[in-house]
């Protein structure tokens, strides 16, 4: 053992040797990076995150036990009540991140904090962010594109039954953008969802945040309770059916009541008038029992709507949160020292290997 530690002892001390007796290059190449990351890190623009943090209700053990109960109690079977939901949290990010999320963002207006700025988010990420210098290489070539050669952006006529989406080259790399500004994080241990936006202004990231995490309930809601609603709709119909059902009954026995009121000694009459009774009373036991089902299918919406808590609302933050400027200056001057002692230890066999290649020759 003693002899292995020795080796690399002077493996390491020739290399030590090479890297003291070159560091006049060693130090000009950090200050030379050092010169770079400096000038990297203030050509970046701020950016500033605001965070929402939401705690949903489960979505599972949903049994709706409260409401079988009341059903059983009213004698209305719902047997199909009970249902897992098959929306969880953990597809939340992929929610939020997918070309129809997004896109819903386009229309809602931003404001910056020096109020200068006052548009849409979708004309905000498209021609109002900040780049660094090296950036507008690609990017001025693209506009001056879109100035020579403009589209036609007329709508495209799009069957109904086609459930699909067509987006034009800007609205795709706004969406872009946007899925790089915009994302979201669930702790599945505690089944908190972590909503984070990164503008390059303060106030409109805490915009972004508040309508992302409100949008994002409002998707829930409807997915949950979409069916819910349908046969609340259709228990509806049956009740305004069996209802109107009901009092032309009622009006026909009514009539006939009226019209025969000295009569009702007679047996044919009162033959006809328990006909007509029966017909009113069953037509009064469906309009009830439809009654309860329209009740039950309101309550099953209610109870399908999803809770949420808001444990951190939106707030405009008042520090940036990049770039690291530090960070940067460190990762620029470790990359140039591990470059350069990987320089002094393969540069001296590539130069060897040269030689007697060219010695060959």
């Amino acid at each position: 053992m003693e002899f292995d530690i020795n080796k690399k002892i002077d493996d390491i001390v020739p290399l030590l040797r090479r890297i003291w007796g070159d560091r006049r290059r060693l130090v000009r190449n950090c200050v030379i990076a050092g010169v770079v990351a400096i000038i990297v890190a203030f050509s970046l623009p701020r950016k500033y995150e605001s965070v929402v943090v939401l705690a949903p209700e489960s979505a599972q053990g949903n049994s709706l036990s409260g409401l079988s109960s009341l059903a059983s109690f009213a004698g209305v079977n719902v047997g199909g009540l009970t249902s897992e939901d098959a929306l969880y949290p953990e597809l939340y990010p992929q929610i939020v991140g997918s070309t129809t999320f997004l896109s819903e963002l386009y229309a809602m207006n931003v404001t910056s904090s020096d109020d200068e700025i006052n548009t849409t988010l979708f004309d905000y990420i498209g021609n109002k962010q900040k780049f660094p210098w090296w950036e507008y290489a690609v990017i001025l070539p693209m506009r001056l594109k879109e100035m020579l050669l403009p589209k036609d952006r007329s709508a495209v006529g799009i069957p109904e039954d086609v459930t699909y989406y067509s987006y034009s080259e800007k609205e795709h790399s706004v969406i872009n953008k946007l899925s790089k500004l915009v994302w979201t994080s669930v702790d599945v241990g505690n089944n908190v969802i972590t909503i984070t936006v990164a503008m390059q202004d303060p106030k409109i990231a805490a915009q972004v945040a508040d309508r992302v995490a409100v949008q994002l309930q409002e998707y829930v809601t409807r997915y949950r309770t979409s069916k819910a609603k349908k046969d609340y709709e259709y228990s509806e119909t049956l009740f305004k059916e069996a209802e109107a059902i009901y009092h032309q009954k009622q009006e026909e026995y009514a009539r006939y009541m009226d019209r025969h009121m000295l009569g009702t000694l007679k047996l044919q009459y009162k033959a006809e008038e328990e006909r007509l009774m029966n017909e009113m009373q069953l037509a009064f036991g469906i309009y009830n029992q439809m009654a309860q089902q329209k009740e039950l299918a309101k309550a099953k919406v209610q109870e399908r709507t999803p809770v949420y808590t808001v444990m951190q609302p939106a707030v405009v933050p008042e520090l940036p949160a990049g770039p690291r400027k530090l960070f940067i200056l460190v990762g620029f001057l470790f990359l140039t020292l591990f470059g350069h002692i990987a320089w002094l230890i393969t540069g001296a066999h590539l130069k060897s290997g040269i030689r007697k290649i060219a010695a060959r020759d």
